[in-house]
């Protein structure tokens, strides 16, 4: 869309009759000048911008998983630009960067479905996430999936001092991430949270239309609270739950999300 000078900028859609009511032509990151395809191109053409990212010192699966993460970034960029736009939504640095690492998460279980990702350090070091796994031999110990064609809600809920967040992530029976929310809740400790945070499991998992279609586990921390059909717990396969439950600290809304 950039080479060929189609990229929906401001000044694009303005020439294409598009009103956008008293915010003008100007770059809505800068706010100095007019928001053309040259503001999202800084290297000279597309052939540059890939030779940057395809030059790092990285091979194999590595090389694959940054260039995923960096097309995550920039998707989640464009898509923070089109809400400000539009909506007159300003992002947040920590929802951005929130939204970047999940984003990429997803479509790295998406393009690898059979790659373990310790996912307690992906939110710290994406890179590391990985290479330790395959070092110390632990790939497929961390989740416990449940029977063939269920899907698995892990949930979590955490409490410091008077405020309660919560999180938590839908899987297939194959380990893939289907859907995932994280954000606070109302409550005075982390046991009503993780009950709020069934709920929430129960609702989303409606809202998808999945009901009748697929046995759902749903699984709390070390203590698997409800399940529709016999299925042996796991107690280490709540971590991205808890990560969920952890990150949505500074989050003032639900952040909830399908595909």
């Amino acid at each position: 869309m950039i080479s060929i000078d189609r990229l929906p900028t401001k000044e694009f859609l303005i020439r294409r009759g598009v009103k956008l009511e008293q915010t003008g032509d100007g770059c809505p990151w800068c706010c100095r000048e007019p928001e053309t395809a040259v503001k999202w191109r800084p290297f000279e053409d597309f052939p540059d911008f890939f030779l940057f990212y395809n030059s790092l010192y990285f091979s194999g699966v590595f090389k694959s998983l940054w260039l995923i993460s960096m097309s995550a970034a920039c998707w989640s960029v464009w898509l923070a630009r089109n809400e400000l736009v539009f909506d007159r939504k300003w992002p947040k640095l920590s929802s951005l960067i929130f939204l970047s690492k999940t984003r990429a998460l997803m479509w790295i279980k998406s393009v690898y479905e059979e790659l373990k990702v310790d996912e307690r350090i992906w939110w710290v070091c994406p890179f590391r996430s990985w290479r330790n796994f395959k070092e110390v031999g632990l790939s497929g110990k961390f989740w416990c999936p449940p029977c063939y064609g269920g899907v698995k809600f892990n949930v979590c809920g955490v409490a410091c001092e008077d405020e309660v967040w919560c999180g938590g992530v839908l899987k297939r029976s194959d380990g893939v991430a289907r859907a995932l929310f994280s954000g606070p809740f109302k409550a005075k400790d982390s046991f009503v949270a993780k009950v709020g945070a069934i709920g929430i499991t129960l609702d989303m998992f409606f809202e998808m239309g999945w009901k009748g279609k697929c046995a759902l586990f749903i699984e709390v921390g070390s203590l698997k609270v409800l399940n529709w059909l016999e299925n042996k717990a796991d107690k280490s396969g709540n971590t991205l739950a808890l990560v969920l439950a952890v990150a949505s600290v500074k989050r003032q809304d639900m952040f909830k999300v399908w595909w």
